[in-house]
């Protein structure tokens, strides 16, 4: 996508035009739109098995596959199968993940391998044929931002879906938006997803002391202090 302009959307080989249009797009450039301030990226490590064996899936995954899991670190480490059973492990440090610019060192690596194998001893012999790094989309708080502007009725943005569970809420709840089957969610969602959120440390102060110290600040606030206010105790009880 290269730009937007009424319900077309422009890029390199063509347009598109819709009725309604849903931009989820990773580290948006503000040329876009300045929505691009409520997200940065955060970097972060990969690497992979060869194919597990019955056994070490059993290991892993007890009660049988999951979606994605994680710890509970401010930079944490994940883990997910890929479909032919391959272990996909990935992970950072604090000193590289709000790095602005890409940072390639298998150090990184090494050390998440290194946790990794201290929680599964029984997996202590597991391959890992390959690692790469790359950045992942992040908001302030670590929570997707959905954002539909009032300026563009027809246009829903997405941005900072952060692992594989959040992209795929964002993905459905966004279609649901469009479809018209989704009012009674977004209200009750609106508060935690839209742009308009309240933070102690603002999006513009980005410009003063550096977009990725304001997103580390806010990035651990949220992980270790951030406390829901929204909803009282009555309205939880039967969420579960």
């Amino acid at each position: 996508m290269k730009r937007l302009g009424g319900h077309t959307v422009h890029t390199h080989a063509g347009s598109v035009t819709a009725d309604n249009i849903i931009i989820a797009i990773d580290k948006m450039d503000r040329s876009l739109s300045p929505l691009a301030d409520e997200a940065f990226h955060a970097q972060t490590f990969l690497s992979v098995t060869e194919p597990l064996t019955d056994r070490e899936l059993r290991i892993l995954f007890p009660s049988g596959e999951q979606m994605q899991c994680w710890d509970s670190k401010l930079v944490y480490s994940y883990f997910r199968l890929t479909g032919d059973n391959r272990l996909l492990l990935g992970g950072g440090a604090a000193v590289t993940t709000y790095l602005r610019d890409a940072f390639n060192n298998p150090a990184i690596i090494r050390k998440i391998l290194k946790d990794f194998r201290s929680h599964f001893p029984q997996l202590a012999d597991l391959s890992f044929i390959q690692f790469w790094p790359g950045q992942i989309d992040m908001s302030r708080d670590l929570l997707p931002v959905i954002a539909k502007p009032r300026e563009l009725p027809h246009v829903r943005f997405i941005l900072g879906c952060v692992g594989i569970p959040w992209a795929t809420f964002c993905g459905s709840f966004a279609a649901r938006m469009v479809l018209g089957q989704a009012d009674d969610d977004y209200r009750k969602f609106f508060n935690y997803f839209s742009n308009q959120s309240h933070f102690a440390l603002p999006s513009g102060l980005g410009k003063v002391i550096s977009k990725p110290i304001l997103f580390s600040l806010s990035n651990s606030w949220a992980k270790f202090r951030q406390v829901d206010t929204l909803r009282t105790h009555a309205s939880t009880e039967k969420e579960f």
